[in-house]
């Protein structure tokens, strides 16, 4: 679907009919191609993962304790995962919802006109994220997990214990200090995606992957065999990835029993998994639902033995004033 293209000088002087025949024609176009998934065919996610090695190889993703934020396969990696733009977002809609109501549509249209310097398809697909009262679910950019790899895989065995929409898994794949991942994910639609992945891409990297359909509070790694613990997880119930009773929000409801159920079992399990100088690191942030989140996660690590001994800044995204970036905490512990 790569068949619009329109540039700003086509629509400015556009008024009257003639501008909202211009509107309803991308209208017309979306609904006879339907929804822009992310599509992407093997040679070209090889290419990307080359693209993204050579940059990695090159520049520092890390500086001091900043983690940086480059956009190298994070299209491959949602290619994997088209449910993610049905997934709800607090009370927001979800970017399907803006997509097929013909009002939101135009709306999402109209915002990119009057923003952009060009109308296509990747840049309507970006709208179609923060448009109309949309949000859309994150994923962990897969040069950040590489770099995170590569300073911290130790010998190489690691466990993404909320391995979610493959950032992870691709960053593990590009990395060389990365021999053997584990990944558990307990929805169904996301781990057969993960599967994908990794039936068509783990053959191309020097990394064995083993992938489960489960929680993480409920997986039993081998004990002493895991040199990194590294995951982003589920931040309560922002995020409800799906409506199967294996999601740690169903599983457990209430801030408290998610915290001890699903945390703090999950903790326990990388205590039993990481060798006695593993290193665990969680990217996790305080959010509506749960603002204190944070402090009673690193409280909970250090209850189970965690030791917390540094502290990282994941860039996000650039806010709209002054340009500058959104951060969320990284934490590192050594088990």
């Amino acid at each position: 679907m790569q068949d619009l293209y329109y540039r700003r000088e086509e629509w400015v002087n556009l008024e009257g009919k003639e501008l909202n025949d211009f509107k309803q024609g991308i209208i017309r176009f979306f609904r006879e191609k339907g929804f822009p998934y992310h599509k992407m065919e093997l040679n070209d996610q090889i290419h990307h993962m080359e693209v993204m090695d050579r940059y990695c190889s090159k520049n520092t993703i890390v500086e001091g304790t900043t983690v940086k934020q480059t956009m190298h396969c994070l299209g491959l990696a949602w290619s994997y995962f088209p449910h993610h733009w049905d997934i709800r977002c607090g009370n927001n809609k979800t970017a399907m919802e803006v997509f097929e109501d013909d009002r939101l549509l135009l709306k999402a249209i109209e915002k990119r006109m009057k923003s952009g310097t060009h109308i296509n398809i990747a840049m309507m697909r970006k709208t179609f994220k923060v448009a109309g009262g949309a949000q859309v679910v994150s994923n962990f950019r897969p040069s950040a997990s590489r770099a995170i790899y590569d300073l911290f895989a130790g010998e190489g065995n690691v466990w993404d214990m909320s391995a979610g929409f493959g950032g992870r898994l691709l960053g593990a794949l590009s990395s060389k200090k990365v021999k053997m991942y584990i990944g558990t994910e307990p929805s169904k639609v996301t781990f057969n995606g993960l599967m994908k992945m990794s039936d068509n891409l783990g053959s191309e990297f020097n990394t064995d992957v083993i992938l489960d359909n489960i929680g993480s509070e409920d997986f039993e790694p081998e004990p002493n065999s895991l040199d990194l613990c590294f995951t982003s997880p589920p931040y309560f119930n922002n995020e409800k990835y799906s409506d199967e009773p294996t999601q740690s929000y169903i599983k457990y409801p209430t801030k408290e029993e998610w915290l001890n159920g699903f945390l703090g079992e999950t903790l326990d399990r990388c205590k039993t998994g990481l060798k006695k100088d593993g290193t665990l690191i969680i990217n996790i942030a305080d959010v509506k639902s749960y603002p204190h989140l944070t402090s009673d996660f690193l409280n909970l690590a250090e209850k189970k033995g965690f030791e917390l001994i540094g502290r990282m800044k994941l860039a996000l995204s650039k806010a709209h004033s002054g340009g500058k970036f959104k951060y969320e905490p990284i934490f590192v512990f050594k088990a």
